[in-house]
């Protein structure tokens, strides 16, 4: 996989994933946002797969998007997941800690802009009651 920026979308955690009580990320159209992450070419096995990992076509649902991709210097045609609307909240929800953690080693490790690591890290907020003791 490799760092792309997708244009005129921000990310939210506007999705309650009952598997961990808590909120999950999803992105939306926002003019003028960007929101980096990682593209990558897969096979019909791992879409699958995907698929069913984000409750396809229930509660996230496929779109077509432009990546653009330093390295290549590139636009990239994308496939990726957004909340459907049914399962879409006007708020944005606490995540786990373990999620936060996750995210941010995965923008470390793919070499995100650090102004971009920086706004997840504000973000992507903790509730309380989820905190490690």
């Amino acid at each position: 996989g490799q760092h792309a920026r997708l244009h005129d979308y921000r990310l939210r955690t506007n999705y309650f994933a009952g598997s961990h009580g808590a909120g999950a990320c999803n992105i939306e159209p926002e003019k003028g946002e960007c929101v980096e992450g990682v593209v990558m070419t897969i096979t019909p096995a791992i879409r699958d797969a995907l698929r069913v990992k984000e409750g396809y076509p229930r509660r996230y649902e496929e779109i077509e998007v432009i990546v653009h991709t330093a390295a290549a210097q590139a636009s990239v045609r994308a496939i990726t997941y957004i909340v459907t609307p049914t399962h879409r909240l006007d708020v944005d929800l606490p995540i786990t800690p373990q999620y936060r953690e996750l995210i941010l080693a995965g923008a470390k490790s793919f070499h995100f802009s650090k102004a971009y690591q920086k706004s997840l890290r504000s973000k992507l907020r903790i509730a309380p009651s989820l905190m490690p003791n």
